[in-house]
């Protein structure tokens, strides 16, 4: 994309609509473009927390990694994401590793050069803040559901919840195109691969939820 158009997109996310088409062109001059292969890693957890990225194609998820060397998913992000959502300021590091799920393009900019620029747009912090306390609430409330269900319910609380951020509303539910293998369901909510399988084979049986070519539908 040009530069305009570059500006146009940044437009679309609710931390920049107030500003100006002069802002935004400053802000697009910013950024550069990277294409990132399924499975590569974005960034790591623990590393410093240099550079953020906004997702214009694909998929990411994010996770961490538990004392015994598993993954636990955090979340799943999608065009007209940004990452991470804390640990931006402050010298700190990555809270969480992200990881492409498919071939992914994203924009990105190095920190320093963000919080000069949004220090000179006071406005951009109050919705920068917003947008990361809407999403970190949203990851809460996905954990909670998760640790307060029998797993039967955790897989289709977590469904749910990623349908109705990520997808669009159906006549009988919700629908989503993601890009998740039984194994990342699983990493998801804390089982096993075999376990989620089984539950995600009881729930298509049972008509609650139909996947077909990485599109999940999702009865309410």
């Amino acid at each position: 994309m040009d530069n305009k158009s570059i500006s146009t997109w940044l437009g679309q996310f609710p931390m920049f609509k107030s500003c100006t088409q002069d802002e935004l062109e400053q802000l697009a001059n910013l950024l550069l473009f990277k294409k990132v292969e399924r499975k590569d890693a974005l960034f790591y957890e623990g590393e410093p927390c240099d550079i953020i990225y906004f997702v214009k194609k694909g998929q990411v998820k994010v996770y961490k990694t538990t004392e015994d060397g598993r993954e636990q998913i955090v979340n799943i992000l999608t065009a007209g994401d940004m990452l991470p959502h804390v640990g931006l300021f402050g010298d700190s590091a990555y809270p969480a590793t992200a990881e492409a799920l498919d071939d992914t393009e994203v924009y990105f900019l190095y920190v320093k050069p963000f919080t000069t620029f949004i220090s000179h747009n006071p406005s951009i912090s109050i919705k920068l803040l917003q947008e990361m306390d809407g999403k970190i609430r949203e990851i809460q409330a996905r954990l909670s559901n998760v640790l307060n269900k029998d797993m039967r319910e955790k897989i289709l609380s977590v469904l749910l919840s990623l349908a109705r951020s990520k997808g669009t509303q159906t006549d009988s539910g919700y629908q989503v195109d993601l890009e998740l293998t039984h194994q990342d369901i699983a990493d998801m909510v804390g089982t096993t691969r075999e376990t989620a399988s089984r539950i995600l084979g009881q729930l298509k049986r049972e008509g609650l939820i139909r996947m077909e070519n990485h599109v999940i539908s999702i009865k309410e």
